[in-house]
């Protein structure tokens, strides 16, 4: 991740002296015991416009929550662009004499990835990944701002709606009657730790309106202990030295750990003249001959010169990281995984224990308790400029997929992001009908890509009327195909007619136009066009069952043309002469209608077919024109995977029907995806940037082979090209992530994220997801002896 580094950090603990005096200590922490625990908030109504705070102190607050962006996606300069704004942002609202406060929050929700499927391997299958993904981590991102008059929160409230629109920001605002709140949420969050979805609004007494349960505060270990209902346990961490440089890495690696976390910085601006007066009384204690350091004298004389020309705020923060889980052992071992990294960011931090009681309620919107100096309440005050404070909350927002598509109230299958939270996969970018949703896979031998995608299409089944179909090579899909319920078989079983199509009329003509140029396999001159035109005005002359390449041959082909040399494998002539292919498309009836009809998976071994661009292409041309024109119509959506889609590009008539499949299919509600074991093969096809154009998602494997060469048409960042060439392996997911990234031309919208595709969570089911020649043997013995029972015996 590219969050650009902003210039050294200007860091001083002012309140480290007030800490040493023990009357000065307990004036500031309080006496745990009476001080904190009176039932009494700081918070008091929510004022008239039903987004204003009021506060005890007659401080006003409002609060607003940002979606977040993606960086997964983003090049260096755009980050850099997205930083500068932040930076002005947190400046304008520090000039605005305004608190702020900073909330990352990762919380656990219910999730309901239930669903009813039409067969027992299935529904075992869904039933194993809902249970796994009965609840989710997500994330929510939270500004606090805080002041004493009603002009500058509105001011405030329109530079943030303006500043922050990039990352989906919305002011939280009391819910009408009998409805949800988000705002009652949030603050009964900051009481006690607990945010919620389904609390009815606040009434207009806070204190006495949130049913936010009573803190425990262990001053001897700092754990603070509540029940909301259930006991949580938590502890503090500040911050109490920031290295050379802040990014909003350190954030981000932080929210990726697995468990409940919150980070919060609170930010009280100085006036500038404050600041100035501050800063110039450092910079001569700097300049000290005795006592002076010439780099931070330097960096003080450059702040001051930024306030001056009113380029940047200085703000005293506190930045903090509550821990929470439901035990003292999970607990102690969510906090060595974030204290290990904030030491691999050289970010030195207290464990707070008779400060936790501040930390905590220094989270509650409250005035600025310094009449001098800003923070006099914080217990690891830092200073930091409005750019620090901007580079550390970039607010990375995970993608979390789409959980709806035109294919159905649900996604196709469950996954994990590296931060933990649940993806929601679906082809298709948006919940839009006839939207494109193709697909392209690059993934190395050995992979395990055909895994994922028999378990992304099998997703589909629980779906009224959608079909898949597995255009397979050497049989790998086939025991994934027949465990899960499908239906199986090879080409060379199939009684194939690409003449038989029915009526005449130019839909039909073209699908027969199609699938003649990719049996022809040669480039077409204009006369070989015309000769093609010339054949399938006879063919509309010969009535089934009699309409057959062997009938059209003689008369459609002048003698000794390339085009009729290049069809003579296809036929028998009038002569007896059998050419070598001439059993595959002769049938008097095309069978594949009916076929593919028969079940919710299709799957159809091509053998050595799919290595032939000859022969591979013909086959699998007339098959996905079948599925468009014959069965589509009867269905609400459907799915092709092309396997080994390399060499059937290399026919040029196949090249065009699969760029008329990316650009037409979609109006059909139908998605196509091809496999390739790596982008050269794509880029060769010199067809590349037409299938990139009208294709809504890509899925990369790593593969240590790929060069920076055949990633260029894909536009993407440094971080994406470095997992896709296989530099960031990980073994906390056991190297069972792909990159994943979603776009739509039209509107610009981009997605990326890093799923872990690791099904072994799924436990027994996991049995139904095997591929190879054994496992087919395996398969075919089990099915002699026990028929359709088979899958029980595995």
């Amino acid at each position: 991740m590219i969050w650009p580094s902003v210039l050294a950090t200007s860091l001083v603990a002012t309140m480290a002296g007030g800490l040493v005096v023990p009357a000065s200590r307990r004036l500031l922490l309080g006496d745990v015991k009476y001080d904190w625990l009176q039932d009494q908030l700081e918070l008091d109504c929510i004022e008239s416009d039903a987004a204003t705070i009021r506060g005890k102190d007659n401080s006003l607050s409002r609060v607003f929550r940002f979606i977040g962006t993606s960086y997964d996606a983003k090049v260096e300069a755009e980050q850099e662009n997205l930083l500068q704004a932040r930076s002005i942002l947190v400046h304008k609202l520090g000039q605005l004499g305004l608190s702020l406060r900073w909330f990352g929050i990762k919380r656990k929700r219910a999730i309901n990835a239930r669903a009813t499927w039409p067969n027992a391997p299935l529904q075992e299958v869904g039933d194993a990944e809902a249970k796994q993904f009965r609840s989710s981590y997500f994330i929510d991102w939270y500004l606090v701002i805080t002041g004493t008059a009603m002009p500058a929160l509105n001011e405030a409230t329109d530079i943030i709606d303006a500043d922050g629109a990039k990352y989906g920001v919305g002011l939280l605002a009391k819910a009408p009657e009998r409805q949800n709140c988000e705002l009652t949420g949030f603050l009964n969050g900051i009481v006690c730790g607990e945010y919620r979805d389904d609390l009815a609004p606040i009434p207009h007494d806070i204190s006495g309106g949130l049913p936010a349960s009573d803190l425990n505060f262990h001053k001897d270990n700092g754990v603070i202990q509540s029940f909301t209902p259930t006991e949580k346990v938590q502890k503090v961490i500040t911050v109490a030295k920031w290295p050379g440089t802040v990014t909003g890495q350190i954030i981000n690696d932080i929210m990726n750990l697995d468990g409940e976390i919150e980070i919060c910085q609170i930010c009280d601006p100085f006036d500038p003249h404050k600041a100035l007066l501050y800063l110039t009384r450092r910079l001569s204690g700097e300049q000290s001959a005795l006592f002076g350091n010439a780099e931070a004298a330097a960096e003080t004389d450059a702040l001051i010169a930024m306030i001056n020309q009113g380029d940047a705020t200085l703000f005293a923060t506190q930045f903090q990281i509550i821990a929470r889980a439901d035990s003292t052992v999970k607990l102690d071992n969510l906090l060595r995984k974030i204290t290990r990294k904030l030491s691999s960011h050289q970010t030195l931090y207290h464990v707070q224990v008779r400060g936790a009681p501040v930390c905590w309620f220094n989270r509650i919107p409250a005035r600025s308790k310094a009449k001098l100096i800003p923070g006099g309440r914080f217990m690891s005050s830092l200073e930091l400029r409005s750019e620090n404070i901007a580079a550390l909350w970039a607010m990375q927002h995970s993608a979390t997929g789409l959980t709806e598509s035109p294919l159905g109230p649900a996604p196709l299958r469950w996954f994990t992001t590296t931060s933990g939270q649940a993806y929601a996969a679906n082809f298709h970018v948006f919940n839009k009908a006839k939207t494109l949703a193709n697909f392209l896979v690059f993934a190395p031998a050995g992979s395990g890509k055909s895994t994922l995608l028999m378990h992304l299409l099998s997703g589909a089944a629980k779906f009224d009327r959608i079909r898949s179909f597995i255009l397979d090579s050497k049989e790998g899909s086939r025991f994934m195909v027949e465990a899960l319920g499908g239906l199986y078989q090879s080409y060379e079983k199939l009684s194939l007619n690409p003449l038989d199509v029915g009526e005449d009329n130019p839909g039909n003509r073209e699908r027969i136009n199609f699938i003649l140029k990719a049996m022809a396999g040669i480039d077409l001159a204009p006369d070989d066009q015309e000769a093609l035109s010339h054949a399938i005005d006879l063919a509309f002359q010969i009535d089934p069952p009699n309409r057959t390449l062997n009938a059209l041959y003689p008369y459609a082909f002048a003698k000794r043309s390339e085009l009729r040399r290049a069809f003579s494998q296809w036929v028998t002539d009038d002569k007896g002469n059998a050419g070598l292919r001439s059993h595959i498309m002769n049938a008097p009836h095309d069978s594949l209608g009916g076929m593919l009809n028969q079940s919710h998976m299709v799957g159809i071994n091509m053998n050595e077919a799919l290595k032939d661009p000859s022969l591979g292409a013909p086959i699998v041309g007339h098959i996905a024109e079948t599925i468009a024109k014959s069965v589509a119509p009867n269905l609400r959506g459907f799915i092709i995977l092309i396997e080994e889609a390399a060499n059937l590009l290399r026919n040029p008539g196949f090249c065009d029907l699969a760029a008329e499949m990316y650009r037409e299919y979609r109006k059909l509600n139908g998605i196509v995806g091809m496999i390739f074991q790596d982008p050269a093969a794509l880029v060769k096809s010199g067809k590349a940037e037409a299938f990139i154009e009208n294709t809504a998602v890509f899925v990369f494997f790593p593969n240590s082979k790929i060069d920076d060469e055949s990633l260029e048409p894909f536009n993407l960042n440094d971080e994406q090209k470095a997992f896709v060439k296989g530099r960031t392996r990980s073994d906390e997911f056991n190297d069972r992530r792909v990159l994943i990234i979603k776009r739509d031309e039209v509107s610009g919208y981009e997605e990326s994220a890093i799923l872990n595709v690791d099904l072994s969570p799924l436990g027994d089911p996991l049995r139904f997801y095997r591929s190879g020649p054994d496992e087919n043997k395996l398969m075919e013995t089990l099915q002699s002896k026990w028929g359709d029972a088979w899958r029980n015996h595995l």
